[in-house]
């Protein structure tokens, strides 16, 4: 493509980037990685903290890069996918990057593959990475997009590896049982450097690569435990006990993860300042409690270790009536599993369609509610109106649960006003 055939916007990028690689996804990094080469990406002076993991990554990211922020480090943080906006993916100092800088960024991935091919995701990936280059940041703290060792993501050697879950997920790509997930994840680590582990049942096999290859390994529940104690929590870890901490508006296995492995950045981080960090973390979708309607709570959770958290997270938000759930998927996510490790909690679910591509029907959805001897209370064909049926089910006493993919979240996001607009 010459440079006056580029596209001008970053919708059109967006749009050309879709088209322009017929597969959506293709491991490996020799491609993704020869044009980091050519590109001359590296993180220079800046400390590089990877989270893998099939759950919880996104909270770590945002904790890590909230608290760092606070601390006076100056903090390029990326993740996927994105709920409203394509920008949300790559945020320095807590704002958006410009359209003009991805647009920049873009030209200068393009110019510089020549013939390589390069995947949506792998083209993106290294925009964000020359947009970090720009920077001159302190910290890059990097959320892998799927499994670890061939994601594009990990072209970068991480300082520190955290890998937050481990859970079936992503079959087609990563295999059918966590032994083989585990070991995609651990390929995020590098030798003589630390490892953070959040999973608290982790597969031998992730054990046995951390010991043998990181310098140091922090497992959650063995060298890592945290404490809910009232309105503060604590976190004991091998460098010693922070008590006295903000709850944040993430799991707080998640956060634990995050502040074990900046001990591990060994940076400073006064006390006051990682407080006043951690008490503004919050990331939408993540168990998000709808401040105007506390009955309301919206969650990504999308597979059975996903959908297993959110039910136990929740009860510690008791309320006095019952649960509903409103349920739209991918119809290529474990569907029925996901409802297995529901099955007896809701009173309820109104499913829904999904009207983009891979999207489950809300037919598809009612029968496997139905067969997991649940009840399906109402269908629509989009999440913003399956909304819709349930608040005028529920009664005033009940909870309205949200939940199954990004993009039923992100509808009905959009529906109760809360998308930023810029």
């Amino acid at each position: 493509m010459s440079h006056s055939q580029l596209p001008t916007t970053l919708k059109d990028w967006l749009g050309h980037l879709e088209l322009s690689h017929p597969v959506t996804i293709e491991l490996g990094l020799e491609r993704v990685g020869q044009v980091a080469r050519i590109m001359g990406i590296l993180p220079g002076r800046a400390r590089v903290l990877t989270v893998a993991g099939t759950n919880g990554k996104g909270s770590t990211v945002a904790t890590a890069a909230q608290v760092l922020q606070s601390c006076g480090y100056r903090v390029g943080r990326y993740m996927s996918p994105h709920l409203h906006d394509f920008r949300e993916r790559a945020v320095v100092q807590g704002a958006w990057l410009p359209e003009s800088a991805w647009l920049d960024a873009f030209q200068l991935v393009e110019v510089s593959r020549g013939q390589i091919s390069l995947t949506y995701f792998e083209f993106t990936t290294l925009a964000v990475l020359h947009m970090f280059m720009q920077r001159d940041l302190d910290v890059w703290v990097l959320e892998v997009g799927l499994g670890g060792r061939l994601d594009a993501v990990n072209i970068i050697d991480p300082d520190v590896a955290v890998i937050s879950s481990i859970g079936i997920d992503h079959v087609e790509w990563l295999g059918p049982d966590r032994t083989s997930i585990a070991k995609e994840k651990a390929g995020i680590m590098r030798p003589g450097r630390p490892v953070v582990i959040g999973d608290d049942d982790p597969p031998a096999a992730l054990l046995q690569a951390a010991y043998g290859y990181a310098s140091s390994v922090w497992c959650m529940g063995q060298d890592l435990r945290w404490q809910p104690t009232g309105s503060t929590w604590s976190l004991h870890t091998p460098q010693g006990v922070w008590s006295g901490l903000p709850r944040p508006g993430v799991a707080l296995n998640n956060a634990a993860m995050a502040l074990a492995a900046l001990q591990r950045l060994e940076l400073e981080l006064p006390m006051d300042k990682l407080c006043a960090g951690l008490s503004q973390v919050a990331l939408p979708g993540r168990l998000e409690f709808v401040a105007a309607d506390g009955r309301l709570c919206l969650d990504v959770a999308h597979n059975p270790h996903g959908a297993s958290f959110l039910r136990q997270r929740l009860q510690e938000y008791p309320v006095l009536g019952r649960t509903w759930v409103v349920l739209g998927m991918l119809a290529d996510k474990d569907i029925a599993g996901t409802l297995g490790a529901l099955q007896g909690w809701a009173a309820g679910y109104f499913v829904t369609g999904l009207q983009v591509p891979r999207g489950a029907s809300a037919a598809v959805l009612a029968e496997a509610v139905v067969s997991m001897g649940e009840r399906v209370m109402g269908q629509a064909d989009d999440p913003a109106e399956a909304f819709r049926l349930c608040s005028a089910w529920a009664a005033p006493e009940d909870r309205i649960v949200i939940m199954g993919s990004f993009y039923t979240v992100a509808a009905v996001r959009r529906h109760v006003g809360l998308v930023r607009e810029e």
